[in-house]
């Protein structure tokens, strides 16, 4: 099969070196240039059109950053594209797995090495897809803010809208390529994995998915209209503009050195700057508490996190700058509810053998990933399979232990790309990604991650708080991993959840 014929074209591939069927750079709406910049992503007309897809699309507009490759590939505001590879379309109802990659909302890309879908697809009978999405102030700027602004209503959350899109199109098309269209997996890591917790409590991609493996990413990574119209405003401020037209009048290229110039102003906020604003319209504005009533009651749910999440923030800030990142990223994430230092004194009291800033690093694991990840399996198991893991491996590369996306290279058999290896070291265990690989897909056709070498992965549930724990020795289900520190630190979760 050279070719597949879609809704939206006739789409010409390329078969990859491992014999892999690729289609690169398809789009999947209209790209949002000229008038549509800051504009909800509309669907792409009906179309005969032969489309050579052979190469990756342009990256989102994003700042260079020498630790994300795909910030060193072309870029462009069109950018609403995707990727997809299979070794048979011939063979019909094949599972679909669709990732969407992290960043922050703030950087990356599917053009990156380490999220190349030729590997999984060759080991498989999956059809697995990567999309593009807008990010940074192209994708959750809340123009709303500024005056002129009801023009651009969804611009504050675009980047999950984009990513609505994409799925729509799945739904759509897939079926073409040999997917199931009824049986779709998200799994994505970081902002990509806060991404899918809001797509399930999203009342408009509602049937667009079945399952979802949120990966070191829970849904607490929003910002809030508070946060959205100050960080909108000082945009505006930074470029001399004061209405939302003016802004949209500016070049991509002022506008992303405005965006350069406010990351370095707020170096310690940019992890959640650019997430999406959750203000009820498109998004629940309280998300958390969506989840807890059941937004998600039909997705089934693989979630889980690494063993040294924050070690990854390394490559971006020193140890004595650690605190003051922590605090940015806190007072975000609650709504400058609650009282960084208050908690810091708990975990003190809490933990009196440690010293605060030699552990800040478990201090934020716990506060940033673990005890999120723990409150929502606990939630989402009253109404359908949870499924937990924490991936212990460590780096062969000092001082980056169990890191924050270690994970990725080993889930997408990537293991000899550049970001892969920057992030296990030198020659990492085949045998570990072949067997994360195997849970990772049996999860995605079946609903369960277990395997025959495996064996039983045992649920997540409110009275047996299960957890995968996951090496390259062995893997073994832990029970109450967390237990202390989720009664430490629950209460501090209220604010999301109350009326």
């Amino acid at each position: 099969m050279d070719t597949v014929k879609t809704r939206t074209g006739e789409l010409e591939g390329f078969v990859t070196e491992n014999g892999v069927r690729a289609f690169l750079g398809i789009p999947y709406a209209q790209q949002p240039v000229g008038a549509l910049r800051w504009k909800a992503p509309q669907p792409l007309h009906d179309s005969d059109e032969l489309i050579e897809c052979k190469k990756f699309g342009h990256t989102a507009v994003q700042i260079w950053d020498e630790v994300e490759l795909a910030s060193q590939t072309p870029q462009g505001e069109d950018c609403l594209k995707l990727n997809v590879w299979v070794k048979d379309p011939e063979k019909k109802k094949q599972p679909v797995m669709v990732y969407i990659h992290g960043g922050a909302y703030f950087s990356g890309g599917p053009n990156d090495p380490l999220y190349n879908g030729a590997n999984f697809a060759a080991r498989k009978d999956v059809v697995l897809v990567s999309i593009g999405y807008r990010l940074n102030i192209f994708g959750s700027l809340y123009l709303k803010a500024l005056p002129g602004g009801d023009e651009y209503p969804d611009a504050g959350h675009l980047a999950i809208m984009d990513q609505a899109a994409a799925l729509t199109w799945i739904k759509e098309n897939i079926a073409a390529f040999g997917g199931d269209p009824d049986n779709v997996t998200l799994f994505g890591e970081s902002a990509g994995s806060a991404s899918i917790a809001l797509l399930s409590v999203a009342p408009a991609a509602s049937g667009l998915f079945q399952k979802a493996i949120c990966e070191s990413g829970p849904i607490q990574l929003y910002k809030t209209p508070k946060f959205g119209e100050l960080y909108a405003k000082d945009f505006a401020k930074m470029l001399g503009c004061t209405t939302a037209q003016e802004l949209a009048e500016k070049s991509t290229e002022d506008l992303l050195h405005a965006v350069e110039d406010m990351c370095e102003r707020r170096r310690f906020e940019v992890s959640l700057m650019y997430s999406p604003v959750c203000d009820g319209a498109y998004l629940p504005a309280k998300p958390m508490k969506a989840w807890k009533d059941g937004a998600a009651s039909d997705i089934t749910f693989m979630m889980g996190s690494t063993g040294d999440e924050f070690k990854y923030f390394s490559f971006y800030f020193t140890p004595e700058e650690t605190p003051d990142f922590w605090h940015g990223q806190f007072n975000i994430h609650f709504d400058g509810q609650e009282d960084p230092k208050k908690w810091e004194k708990v975990y003190e009291e809490a933990y009196p053998e440690r010293d605060l800033i030699e552990n800040y690093i478990d201090f934020m694991n716990n506060t940033g990933f673990f005890v999120g990840c723990d409150l929502m399996a606990e939630e989402q198991s009253k109404f359908g399979d949870v499924f937990v893991y924490r991936f212990d491996y460590k780096s062969k590369i000092e001082g980056m232990g169990a890191c924050h996306a270690i994970e990725i290279p080993f889930v997408l058999e990537n293991l000899d790309t550049p970001d892969g290896l920057s992030f296990t070291g030198e020659n990492p265990p085949q045998e570990l990604a072949d067997k994360m690989n195997d849970t990772w897909y049996a999860f995605a056709k079946t609903g369960n991650p277990s395997t025959a070498e495996l064996g039983d992965w045992p649920l997540y549930t409110a009275q047996e708080h299960v957890t995968m724990y996951i090496d390259d020795k062995t893997w073994e289900p832990h029970l109450d991993i967390n237990e202390k520190n989720l009664k430490i630190f629950t209460p501090m979760y209220e604010c999301l959840l109350s009326d």
